[in-house]
């Protein structure tokens, strides 16, 4: 199996619901592909391929007008559906055929744009936790694009024994021996508990205990102190890019009492500080050439949360390619 393929029929988050404006389109890269999103006279979101069929200029470059996206090259309108409705070259004519262009299964849930990346009709179920931050006065997100696969920020996710080694001055004073309170699956999710211990007790030496998940295909939470817990999703931009988006909730403060700012505090120091310039570094020292396959790494009981990530990873891989074949072969049979 090649890591140089993504999960399909499956919904991602590809967008934070927020930025999006309307009357100004988007254009991002996902799952490999350019997308162009904006939003209708609705305001719902609408997406479809970055690329105007006439001469392939970059839609997102144009912008709204009349409840259709605009072509900055000639002008081109195309309305939510994705019907080509004016080709002002042309006058107010009818628009020859060939000019409309399909638009994308896009939803919006938990404050995020979802794209269902696939051929099958659209899940009716977009995956999250029960226990994760929705928007509210108390959370505040982040994101940013780190140029690492997705799989190396999803694995990292699911490990929290790095934190005495890796995070030593932010995190200080974590144990190193592993404690695995819950290792589990339950459903479609892994779900894991753990507490850092020090091998000998002392006053000074804090237990740093641990509660979090990770989801099919790129979704991870973690309670990383009593009270602050994360939200996150490793979207693949490519086989190589990352966006990494998360949200950031806390229970301490009210929002009207500025809760809002202190989880973007939080937000801005478990990212920039912690992961950006600590994480990463370990993320790009990695030396494996299939990333997702695990079994050429050794791994022992902390990895479980890991081992359980990937083996349904594959799963889900083997699966649609297993459903393909049989597609192709009554096709053929015909």
């Amino acid at each position: 199996m090649s890591c140089n393929e993504f999960i399909p029929n499956q919904w991602y988050p590809i967008f934070d619901s927020l930025k999006l404006k309307r009357h100004k389109p988007v254009g991002i890269t996902r799952l490999g592909e350019r997308l162009v999103l904006w939003r209708d006279r609705s305001g719902n979101a609408v997406c479809t391929a970055d690329r105007c069929p006439h001469r392939a200029a970059q839609l997102s470059l144009g912008w709204v007008r009349d409840d259709c996206l605009v072509c900055p090259f000639h002008g081109l309108r195309f309305d939510s559906a994705g019907r080509c409705v004016l080709i002002p070259a042309n006058g107010e004519g009818p628009v020859p055929r060939g000019f409309d262009m399909p638009t994308l299964p896009v939803r919006e849930e938990h404050g995020l744009i979802w794209y269902w990346y696939g051929n099958s009709e659209p899940a009716q179920q977009i995956p999250w936790f029960l226990e994760a931050p929705d928007p509210s006065p108390r959370t505040n997100f982040v994101q940013r694009d780190y140029s690492v696969s997705y799989l190396r920020v999803m694995e990292n996710l699911g490990d929290m024994h790095h934190v005495p080694f890796v995070h030593r001055a932010t995190i200080p004073g974590a144990g190193t021996r592993v404690a695995v309170e819950e290792a589990r699956l339950d459903g479609t999710v892994i779900r894991m508990k753990v507490a850092l211990h020090h091998e000998r007790s002392a006053r000074m030496r804090p237990t740093y205990t641990f509660t979090y998940a990770l989801r099919l295909p790129t979704l991870a939470t973690i309670s990383i102190a009593r009270g602050v817990q994360f939200v996150a999703s490793a979207t693949p931009i490519d086989l190589d890019h990352t966006w990494l988006w998360a949200r950031y909730g806390q229970d301490y403060i009210p929002g009207w009492l500025g809760g809002r700012a202190i989880a973007r505090l939080i937000a801005k120091f478990d990212l920039e500080l912690v992961f950006t310039n600590q994480d990463m570094r370990m993320l790009m020292s990695q030396q494996r050439n299939n990333l997702g396959d695990i079994s050429s790494c050794r791994l022992f009981e902390a990895d479980r949360a890991i081992a359980l990530y990937f083996g349904l990873r594959k799963q889900a891989m083997d699966d649609a390619r297993a459903k393909l074949d049989s597609t192709k072969s009554r096709v053929v049979a015909r």
